[in-house]
């Protein structure tokens, strides 16, 4: 269910606005409502938390290979140093203590590492000439032999005269020195003298690109102090939140105030403590288009799982939306099963999944994880054995064992399968529509529902009749179910025709938006037979080989382990797209449900 809320307005004292909020966060259960999420305290502990995120990233980064790229704001010390203040900062550096040490040194590598990339471009640039000393150009220019560096293309540097001096070509440019007063030839690019010598240059590229990989070498080596820098950031967080709640209790005088919501079952327990502090407290029912009311969901013990599904996609409904979480737990199961499809895989699953209960179960935050993962398991080997399909592997060739278990030879029809899943669409809507029945009843709108629910078996009926082979239903009774279905969601729209009128516009396109809903199921099947054939088109490939015995055997099990493995990810990637939009397009269409809730975070200490 969704736990009933209640808005809440609370007074205190302005001059006791901290001791109010230190009691309201003991207490535990408002979840307030952040109108003002601005202001100089909210900033600066957004800053804190985001510094702690990010030297936990620096931290993983310097242990891993690849780019590392920490730039410092232009608020920080190490964005004003110099090259030789970086080289003096990043020379034996401490080991760093918290957040803001380990984000100075990932600055400080970055840095380094940008100044050596920029002095090998440059090094790059000067090259073609050798070595090149700014000093000495400046020497010559006093003695009245002014060089200037050019780039030229190859077949006009070679018409030049006596004044170029020519080092060299590459991809169809020659570079020189033009050694004359005069100016250069107009199709040359001068280019100007580098700052220092690229002897030192090339030196500094070096010492900076050293002293980068030491300081990121003593980040990697920091790996103890992960726990720390948790802490820090949670912490933070903490500090965030506070600051976030703190700037909506505001004043009004000699009165501070905030507005928020809690379960309407802690209304006692606010009351008790607010008697005891001296607050003012106002409680009442929301407003039925409150877009801000906070959703706390509990569904029944046995489904409580799948919030944790609900999480992972970060969707939750409405506050009046009504909680699906038994639907949507047992239809996802199906469709999970139906789209993995394969026994073996199923039981890959379970044992990856009793795996990590073995290691994670004593963590209470992973208990849910584990229980959804080890129904859609079981619940993909059920449908496996019913089917006959594990690993793809043709029926014949199965162990006895496996041959001896009992299967459902209706299933190995594709009309079959094609009816199963235009009847599991139809079922899911109803569930829907019965529902809302129920709910609107004795209301004239619980008509229409019933109307839907006409037309979803309608239509039912019809895309059965032109896809499945062996179904035939009469014309009367389809037409019966349709028309009479439009009729009695008419029957509502016309009575509120002011408001429902745009509604009875769309009507015809919403009636073959239902047949499209129906036949939308049929993806159970196509994708579920996708992949059997996937795994057995593999295990052909790998049986058909023709080596040397040892060659073979490793090249079988290579594309066995490859093959399955991709098959293996293709179904969790079609359980992702297809499952999820089943349940949350489809059917929560039918139920009105937009999955536009907020959760419900209450003010508290933090969890430890």
């Amino acid at each position: 269910m969704i736990v009933p809320m209640l808005r809440l307005t609370l007074l205190c004292a302005a001059k006791e606005r901290l001791a109010a909020l230190g009691a309201l966060r003991a207490l535990g259960c408002v979840h307030v409502a952040l109108d003002v999420r601005d202001g100089e305290g909210i900033r600066r502990a957004a800053a804190q938390v985001a510094a702690a995120e990010q030297a936990l990233r620096a931290l993983d980064a310097a242990a891993k290979d690849g780019s590392f790229v920490f730039k410092p704001d232009a608020a920080s010390s190490v964005a004003a140093m110099d090259f030789p203040a970086l080289l003096a900062a990043a020379r034996d550096p401490a080991r760093p203590a918290s957040a803001a040490e380990v984000n100075r040194l990932a600055e400080l590598a970055t840095r380094l590492n940008e100044e050596a990339f920029a002095l090998s471009l440059a090094l790059r640039r000067y090259a073609p000439f050798g070595e090149v000393d700014p000093a000495n150009l400046s020497a010559l220019a006093a003695a009245g032999l002014p060089v200037t560096l050019f780039k030229a293309p190859q077949k006009i540097a070679e018409t030049f005269g006596p004044a170029a001096y020519l080092f060299n070509t590459e991809a169809g440019f020659t570079y020189g020195a033009w050694v004359s007063a005069d100016p250069l030839p107009a199709a040359c690019e001068a280019l100007p003298p580098p700052e220092i010598p690229t002897r030192e240059m090339r030196a500094r590229a070096v010492e900076a690109a050293a002293r980068a990989a030491a300081v990121k070498a003593l980040l990697a080596d920091c790996g103890a102090l992960r726990p720390e820098l948790r802490r820090e950031a949670a912490a933070a967080a903490d500090a965030h939140v506070a600051a976030e709640v703190a700037a909506n209790l505001r004043d009004a005088g000699d009165v501070a105030y905030l507005r928020g919501y809690l379960p309407a079952r802690a209304e006692e327990t606010l009351l008790g403590r607010a008697k005891a502090e001296g607050w003012g407290v106002v409680t009442e029912a929301p407003d039925a288009d409150d877009p801000n009311v906070p959703v706390l969901l509990e569904p029944p013990r046995a489904f409580r799982a799948i919030g944790v599904v609900f999480k992972g996609l970060g969707i939750l409904p409405g506050y009046t939306e009504g909680d699906v979480s038994i639907p949507f737990y047992a239809f996802f199961s199906l469709f999970f099963a139906m789209l993995v499809g394969d026994a073996g895989y199923g039981a890959l699953m379970l044992a990856a999944t009793l795996a990590a209960a073995a290691a994670l179960w004593k963590s209470p935050s992973a208990r849910p994880a584990l229980t959804v993962f080890a129904v859609f398991s079981l619940s993909t080997i059920l449908w496996g054995v019913l089917s006959g399909t594990y690993f793809g592997i043709a029926k014949d060739a199965l162990p006895d064992c496996l041959r001896a278990l009992p299967t459902v030879a209706w299933l190995g029809s594709d009309p079959n399968m094609m009816f199963l899943c235009f009847l599991i669409g139809a079922t899911h809507i109803s569930i829907a529509r019965v529902w809302n029945a129920l709910l609107l009843f004795p209301g004239l709108k619980a008509v229409g529902e019933v109307g839907w629910l006409c037309v979803t078996w309608g239509m039912f009926a019809v895309v059965c009749n032109i896809v499945v082979t062996w179904f035939s239903a009469p014309v009367w009774l389809m037409a019966g179910l349709v028309g009479g279905g439009v009729a009695l969601i008419l029957i509502p729209l016309v009575a509120d025709i002011r408001s429902e009128g745009v509604n009875i516009g769309m009507l015809p396109l919403n009636v073959i938006s239902a047949m499209g809903d129906i036949i939308s199921y049929v993806r159970l099947f196509a994708v579920g037979l996708a992949s059997v054939r996937v795994a057995e088109n593999f295990n052909a490939m790998a049986l058909g080989l023709e080596l040397p015995f040892a060659l073979r055997v490793l090249a079988v099990v290579a594309i066995l382990l490859v093959g399955h493995g991709l098959n293996l990810a293709m179904g969790a990637l079609s359980v992702l797209v297809h499952a999820v939009r089943l349940n949350t397009l489809e059917f929560s269409n039918a139920k009105g449900i937009t999955w536009a809730g907020q959760p419900y975070v209450p003010f508290r200490q933090p969890q430890q």
